[in-house]
């Protein structure tokens, strides 16, 4: 005689077929997943360089410097704060200097960048794609902040 009843095989019959279900569900929610971590990871992204000139007023830093850049390929930018950065001389210009730094932008995203000069000095942003093409700038009055802001293109396939 069997050790087992129909009604303890049924419910083994059960509880696998559950358990082989809810596997099922969890490989399709993670292949969902990673569709869409393939899809971020392959994203078109431009290197962006936000560069700010200033000319005239009295310092070497601007203040209140924000602006976005993407963490990863795909991912909407952030924006990145900081309270005073330093400024060097403009070799290209005479009696102005210069801040720049390179972000990753997902293309068809916001790029924006936003600062303030010392007192008297006239600040200049800019927005450059791959640091050649300018899709953005600006001028401020002396000693106002000045803010660049342009969405990035597509890429042309």
């Amino acid at each position: 005689m069997s050790r087992f009843s129909s009604f303890d095989l049924s419910r083994s019959v059960a509880r696998v077929s559950a358990s082989t279900a809810m596997l099922a569900l969890a490989a399709g929610l993670a292949g969902c997943g990673a569709v869409e971590s393939w899809d971020k990871a392959t994203a078109d992204a431009w290197s962006v360089t936000y560069e700010v000139t200033v000319a005239g007023g009295s310092g070497d830093s601007l203040q209140d410097v924000s602006y976005l850049e993407a963490e990863k390929r795909g991912e909407d930018s952030t924006e990145v704060t900081e309270d005073s950065v330093a400024t060097t001389d403009d070799a290209k210009k005479k009696a102005s200097s210069i801040w720049s730094v390179e972000s990753m932008v997902t293309a068809q995203k916001d790029a924006s960048i936003a600062a303030t000069p010392a007192q008297g000095g006239t600040a200049t942003c800019r927005i450059l794609l791959d640091g050649v093409k300018e899709i953005a700038a600006e001028t401020g009055a002396p000693g106002e902040r000045v803010q660049c802001e342009a969405t990035t293109p597509a890429f042309k396939k």
